[in-house]
């Protein structure tokens, strides 16, 4: 009997142990990804994407390391993929303004995008908006952006407003036209939720997106516990899948942070390094 309620213990002091430590032991993940219309030589392009931060006031640290991490990775550019702070604990959510400066070395070493999800105000005037634009971050919803990476590769960017699952999909950004004109050249689109761009043929040759916190709470080998409505467990654990439109690729971030509970099992926070480069030709 004492044997028994020993390892009952023991157990039990190991998964409160994991709940409560998982949360912040940060993964970063190397996600190779081949462009379109780009030579397969050379060194490829780096993008770090950061999703769903959900910094509290009690984060300064964990946000400090986030950002010592991604300064040693040497990305040439940065994507804030969404959901920063809080949105039904506004008292425990991190400042705006403290987010950003804590945000900003990222800017110094690269350029930084950004998009918002459900839990941000995407208002011109948001606190949230203000902060992020006085550091120089890149606002990318409903336009399209050109992106310069060494080696003379460019690509587009197009950032996407959230849509909940119960709302219309988004008209993506007109195309630009004229001189702007290059459809040539790879698109990349930013989204905070993957939803729309899994259940239709919208644009772009890479779609990246965060929002699912990768289930959160998932068995072994980060299969989710629980499934999300109209989501399917694939989809909630992310990672490298196709998109619904032919040859279009997307990739969803588990992200940083949680959100209704405060713990990870057997998903631990993601800083995800895309490795960009070209497709060698078919012999």
């Amino acid at each position: 009997m004492l044997a028994s309620l020993s390892s009952l213990l023991v157990a039990a002091l190991t998964a409160a142990h994991t709940l409560t430590t998982e949360s912040t032991r940060l993964s970063v993940e190397p996600v190779a990804v081949h462009l379109p219309g780009w030579p397969a030589e050379g060194e490829p392009a780096r993008v770090v994407l950061l999703a769903d931060l959900h910094a509290t006031r009690s984060d300064a640290a964990r946000m400090d390391a986030v950002v010592q991490q991604v300064l040693r990775l040497r990305p040439h550019a940065v994507l804030l993929l969404g959901d920063y702070g809080l949105r039904h604990e506004p008292a425990r959510s991190m400042p705006a303004a403290e987010l950003a400066r804590r945000l900003a070395p990222l800017q110094k070493q690269c350029a930084v995008y950004y998009v918002c999800g459900n839990h941000d105000d995407a208002a011109p005037a948001s606190p949230l908006r203000r902060a992020f634009d006085a550091r120089g971050f890149v606002f990318a919803e409903s336009r399209e952006i050109r992106l310069r990476f060494p080696g003379g590769r460019r690509a587009r960017l197009q950032g996407c407003p959230h849509r909940s699952e119960r709302q219309a999909p988004y008209v993506p950004a007109p195309a630009a036209r004229g001189r702007r004109a290059q459809p040539h050249l790879p698109l990349i689109v930013a989204v905070h939720s993957p939803w729309h761009h899994r259940q239709y043929a919208l644009a772009g040759n890479l779609v990246v997106a965060g929002h699912t916190h990768g289930g959160q709470v998932c068995w072994p080998g980060g299969r989710p516990i629980f499934r999300r409505g109209c989501w399917t467990r694939e989809l909630m654990q992310g990672g490298l899948q196709h998109g619904k439109a032919p040859g279009q690729q997307l990739y969803v971030s588990r992200g940083i942070g949680t959100s209704s509970v405060p713990v990870r099992l057997g998903c631990r926070p993601e800083i995800t390094l895309l490795l960009l480069n070209g497709t060698a030709p078919q012999k």
